[in-house]
């Protein structure tokens, strides 16, 4: 049994050590050896004193002369090798009832104290932060009764001759009981509803003018879900209410540009979750040129710019819709029974009127994205990411965010490395482009589409130029090498994110119709749409231009091996939507 307790002590996580009753060490576990960088076939028969410095020594000594005496668990804290340790420490006693032997147990207390320290913090400065806030500030448990307030609420009382505030209730300290009675029934209001609430009272001040207070009331919960008091703050709103119409006034209009602002949004939100309003269309908008225009003619001129958007906007929208101001150059428009063709109808009539006008330094063009939220139990919140994501492959084909910067940087790299290839980008773009149009493509689509087009082949830039250029046939190792540029194309695009379907787009535009394509042997309406038209694109122009590996196809040969090709690599009714394009 001796083995298995030592083993025992030997395993236990902490450190643990048994001295003598004259302070000469028996016994340090693999922790302490661990902890202390102590060896117990260095130090077994020795003192303290002969092992640890002396103020270490002095308060082992000290603490274990007082567990001798006292004849029970101590218990301590201190500072070890900059970490607190907490020390418990307990006589080994005899079954004679005499003491064997002192031992001592050391926990990690550092992260527990160092919480300590930080809640103390925090209650100082929370503290100094209400005595800081003119208003009155009180907390009343679930009977009324007072167990703090601030410095603002302390003086209020004060000053009229009243000192003994905790333990009573306002009926106790107020002087108006009908008032008193008032502010005892808003607490039991506030605690029976567990609901923050507002309250307003009109008072008599010091000079007896009457004045309008506010009482801002808030449920203190516990962890069961009970209200067990109530925070209250008090304050004079009697000016506030004198011009509350021009405030409410100034925080739902945006002062620049007459629109609504955020704020308006969010309670236009709460009116418009209602069935009776869905389908809700959701346009956003992202003004095009404000920094060119900022950094050239000025802010103010950036100013009338944002005016004249807003002013398009508005008129766009004409009684159908909301248009709010969303951020510094974005802005956001709110439909309510507005289907797809809907919003597709004011985008076309946005950019209609954005061309009609005469703007003195630019023409004035703002990207947009939209989306529909059909049922009020969806969160808005997800379709705005929705719409923003569109909004944001707009801005990347207009060339205005700092991401298309660096996708322009991947464009010049293909470009030095094979100019054929860029021009080759740009003729896919024009047939994969006809082609959307052709199958009445949404313009979010039509959008993806053009740029999952610009960047079908980026992945090239990390192909050897020896393979790309080669003019004879590649090897079997050299055409895995070249399939590789769709995976390359993918992460590429992938890292900017935002961009995840156009990724998957440039992943498998090689897919074929009969599932024998690369890289993932995707079939049929499995291969994205998009990707498929990219392909019949792609293929095409391959065959009717020159590379350095084979001579050009005439038109009608191609038409030919595409229609041989439908069914098998190529969607059937792609094929024939780009001939009857092409003839």
């Amino acid at each position: 049994m001796d083995g298995i307790y030592k083993l025992f002590l030997e395993n236990i996580p902490f450190p643990v050590w048994i001295e003598s009753v004259d302070s000469k060490i028996i016994f340090l576990n693999k922790s302490y050896e661990k902890n202390f960088n102590i060896k117990l076939s260095d130090v077994v028969g020795k003192t303290n004193k002969e092992v640890f410095q002396a103020s270490v020594s002095e308060e082992y000594d000290r603490q274990i002369k007082q567990c001798i005496s006292d004849r029970k668990i101590q218990r301590s804290e201190s500072m070890v090798n900059g970490s607190y340790m907490e020390c418990h420490m307990f006589p080994i006693m005899g079954k004679e009832g005499y003491i064997k032997a002192i031992a001592g147990i050391l926990v990690d207390t550092n992260d527990r104290k160092e919480r300590e320290i930080e809640v103390n913090n925090q209650k100082d400065i929370l503290r100094t932060i209400i005595d800081a806030v003119p208003e009155s500030i009180f907390y009343k448990d679930k009977d009324s009764k007072f167990i703090g307030y601030n410095k603002a609420f302390e003086e209020f009382y004060n000053k009229r001759g009243i000192t003994d505030i905790i333990g009573k209730t306002d009926l106790d300290i107020y002087d108006d009981t009908d008032v008193a009675k008032v502010f005892i029934e808003q607490d039991l209001e506030v605690i029976y509803s567990k609901k923050t609430k507002y309250f307003e009272c009109t008072l008599k001040n010091d000079a007896g003018k009457e004045v309008v207070e506010e009482n801002l009331k808030i449920p203190v919960i516990n962890n069961d879900g009970n209200a067990w008091g109530v925070v209250g703050l008090s304050r004079n709103i009697t000016d506030r209410k004198k011009i509350e119409d021009k405030l409410r006034f100034l925080s739902e209009i945006d002062m620049l540009t007459g629109l609504y602002n955020r704020y308006s949004f969010e309670e236009k939100m709460k009116e418009l979750n209602n069935e009776k309003y869905h389908p809700l269309g959701i346009i956003m908008g992202d003004v095009n040129g404000l920094k060119f225009i900022n950094d050239t003619f000025g802010h103010l001129e950036g100013d009338i710019l944002l005016k004249e958007i807003a002013k398009v906007l508005k008129d766009s929208c004409s009684e159908k819709g909301y248009v709010f101001r969303w951020g510094g150059d974005e802005f956001m428009i709110l439909v309510p029974k507005c289907d797809e063709s809907n919003c597709e109808e004011i985008i076309k009539k946005i950019i209609n009127n954005c061309n009609k006008s005469n703007y003195d330094y630019m023409q004035l063009s703002v990207a947009l994205g939209e989306t529909v939220r059909y049922t009020p139990d969806d969160d808005i919140y997800d379709y705005i990411k929705k719409v923003e994501n569109k909004l944001y492959r707009q801005k990347l084909l207009q060339g205005k965010s700092v991401k298309s910067s660096i996708l322009e940087s991947y464009r010049r790299l293909l470009k030095d490395k094979n100019t054929d290839t860029n021009r080759h980008t740009i003729r896919v773009v024009k047939y994969a482009t006809d082609i959307g149009k052709k199958m009445n493509l949404k313009i979010s689509d039509l959008d993806e589409l053009i740029l999952s087009a610009e960047l079908h082949d980026i992945g090239k830039i990390g192909i050897p130029e020896e393979i790309l250029l080669k003019p004879s046939n590649l090897t079997d190792e050299e055409f895995e090498i070249m399939k590789s540029h769709v995976d390359k194309g993918y992460r590429i695009v992938n890292s900017l994110g935002g961009l995840g379907s156009v990724a998957k787009n440039v992943l498998t535009h090689h897919e074929r119709w009969d599932g024998s394509g690369y890289p993932l042997g995707l079939k049929q309406e499995e291969i994205p749409l998009l990707s498929r038209i990219i392909a019949v694109a792609d293929s095409y122009d391959a065959m009717v231009h020159e590379r350095v590996y084979k001579k050009a196809m005439r038109k009608e040969d191609a038409i030919k091996e595409l229609r041989r090709c439908s069914g098998t690599q190529f969607d059937p009714e792609i094929v024939d939507i780009f001939i009857k394009s092409i003839e």
